[in-house]
């Protein structure tokens, strides 16, 4: 039986403390055992302010919270991810 996690969070508009919270829940679900982690779809970027959220939004190559789980997930042996993949 494969053990999965799933990670709820308060995503904000600061990518960078986005990036950090999913980080800790791989690092923390990897920890406990977990083969995989479930994120919400929103967990890079929730503004409201659509002109400031403009000014965050990447492409997938060039997202930092896609980048930093992507490293975190290698580092844990969880394979690759993709933002189209979490669905």
């Amino acid at each position: 039986m494969v053990r999965i996690a799933l990670f709820q969070s308060q995503t904000g508009i600061d990518p960078a403390a986005n990036a950090a919270r999913v980080v800790t829940a791989i690092e923390q679900a990897a920890g406990e055992g977990a083969a995989m982690l479930f994120t919400p779809e929103m967990s890079g970027l929730l503004d409201r302010n659509s002109e400031r959220a403009t000014g965050n939004v990447r492409v997938e190559e060039e997202d930092q919270v896609i980048a930093a789980s992507r490293n975190a997930a290698h580092a844990r042996a969880y394979g690759s991810i993709s933002a189209r993949s979490r669905c």
